[in-house]
């Protein structure tokens, strides 16, 4: 049953072309225009550019502590389906055997985090030299399973026929399993707050507006069980699940939810959804500027900075990310139980020719007694909220070396989607029209490295945060990569040369300074 429901995850997942992280090769970048606001809404004020467009970007993301790739090809080949002529059947699909897969079967809790993080048509603009906004839409697609024990892990992956899991009785305590996906709206402002003569801030904050299209959990609190031999086969070699007791909170939106998206006022913003919710980002940046005399310019009797011209020695940003959640409350979509089962016996026979996931729960809920009458018709899915500092330090002309430290504000026992921690290094080379950048990364809650490679020439960017599991160098655990395109419109430099000249005015006070709106 549970190997079943795993797989309807993965093939739920499929459709959304696999599985994102912090985009770190590209998303500290002076040029990454909304892709910056993500990482701190702050980002859209005092940017290199008058207007952005982002026309389409996406980050797939997958990694896990439990199976290492072990296939012959690279999982690059394998998602672009590019993989050798010796590696397909007749018909020309791709054959994917057992051994391409290798489980780490030690003791260790079992976790998995894939998303998916398609950022849609975006623009940002400034209102004026202090104050920027932008209109961002995204829709982000997860799996996560998290506290799986060894055990579990492997009924999971074997089934329920494999002689490794039979006769073995195992518990299972605050396991979480859940799939979501959801569209947002944003509206960012951002505002500089602070332009002294060293000193610079700007803050940001981004509303989203939050649209539920498909969510699923299980939060397993207790469950005791035992593969055991059908005292009564039909088939040769049967064998059945015998749950002793399972203590769990069950939740799921139907198929038809899909069906129904429509974007219309209604749909946006009202109960038309499987669910809606509301969700915010806010977030600081301060700057260092030890040498503005070299870009400053007088525009109409006014000492200003030329806008094309990196300004800062070193750059901190702080953020809060994704505070908010969903809920799901529609009564034609959303069910949800709390079960509580005790001596029940469960078969592959049970599940069968299953049709699609909501047949799926249907038959769970029938084998655990769970019935209809029983069941409640709203959840809430929380965001995977995070906070996010960034120190971006300019280590000679067009070099610069960044630090990333992202800490999940979410607890892995919960309804919604989660973030895995991580902490980063990140050098890179950045001009106007072309950038390299390499990232190092302790990810998976700093317990695993990972290196990437990213590049941008001119409207277009291509990076990974994981590379090795991208080209199969080793047995990776994960892989990343993110693409995208882009209208950049850049901000234009003094008219004249001549016109760039440094005149410093009478300094201000810290009270007059921080009184930045009059």
């Amino acid at each position: 049953m549970l190997r079943l429901l795993f797989v309807l995850l993965l093939y739920f997942f499929i459709p959304f072309h696999g599985v994102a992280q912090q985009w770190l090769g590209i998303s500290s970048s002076n040029y990454a225009g909304t892709n910056a606001v993500y990482l701190n809404p702050a980002n859209v004020a005092d940017s290199r550019y008058r207007i952005f467009i982002n026309l389409g970007s996406n980050d797939i993301f997958v990694h896990n502590n439990y199976v290492q790739w072990n296939a012959p090809f690279s999982m690059l080949g394998y998602l672009t389906n590019s993989v050798g002529r010796q590696y397909r059947s007749a018909d020309n699909k791709i054959l994917f055997k057992d051994e391409y897969l290798i489980a780490d079967t030690d003791n260790t809790v079992k976790k998995l985090h894939a998303i998916d993080d398609f950022r849609g048509p975006s623009i940002q603009f400034d209102l004026n030299d202090k104050q920027s906004i932008a209109l961002l839409t995204r829709m982000r697609t997860g799996i996560n399973l998290t506290n799986i024990d060894a055990g579990f892990a492997n009924f999971i992956r074997l089934g329920i026929k494999n002689d490794e899991v039979l006769n073995k009785v195992e518990t299972v305590n605050n396991a979480a399993f859940n799939i979501n996906s959801y569209a947002e709206f944003g509206f960012t402002f951002g505002q500089v707050l602070l332009d002294g003569d060293e000193d610079f801030i700007k803050m940001g904050i981004t509303a989203k507006r939050l649209i539920g299209l498909y969510s699923a959990h299980a939060l397993i609190d207790e469950m005791k069980y035992e593969i055991v031999d059908d005292p009564t086969p039909t088939l040769v070699n049967e064998k059945i699940l015998r749950i002793d007791n399972l203590t769990a909170d069950i939740g799921y939106t139907k198929d038809a939810s899909f069906k129904n998206i429509a974007p219309s006022p209604g749909w946006v913003l009202g109960d038309l959804a499987a669910g809606n919710g509301w969700g915010f980002d806010i977030g600081f940046v301060y700057e260092f500027r030890p040498d503005t005399r070299r870009i400053s310019y007088r525009d109409e009797g006014v000492v200003k900075l030329d806008p094309t011209k990196n300004k800062y020695q070193y750059r901190l940003s702080i953020a809060l990310l994704d505070i908010g959640s969903l809920k799901y409350a529609n009564p034609d979509f959303v069910k949800s139980w709390i079960s509580r089962t005790n001596n029940k016996l469960i078969g592959s026979a049970d599940f069968r020719d299953t049709e699609n996931i909501d047949d799926s729960f249907r038959r769970i809920n029938n084998t655990l007694t769970i019935r209809d009458a029983q069941a409640l018709n709203s959840f809430r899915s929380s965001l995977p909220s995070s906070l996010n500092v960034n120190l971006d330090y300019l280590y000679k002309k067009n070099i610069y070396i960044n630090a990333t430290w992202t800490q999940s504000l979410t607890s892995e026992y919960s309804i919604g989607m989660k973030m895995p921690s991580l902490i980063a290094v990140t050098p890179r080379w950045e001009t106007k029209w072309f950038e390299v950048a390499l990232p190092l990364a302790l990810v998976r809650n700093y317990s695993v490295f990972t290196f990437g490679l990213s590049g941008r020439v001119g409207p277009v960017f291509i990076g990974s945060d994981n590379l090795a599991g991208l080209l199969n160098i080793g047995k990776s655990r994960g892989l990343d990569l993110y693409f995208g395109a882009t209208i950049p419109i850049f901000q234009k430099p003094p008219y004249s040369l001549n016109a760039c000249f440094y005149e410093k005015g009478e300094r201000k006070s810290l009270k007059e300074r921080l009184m930045f709106w009059k």
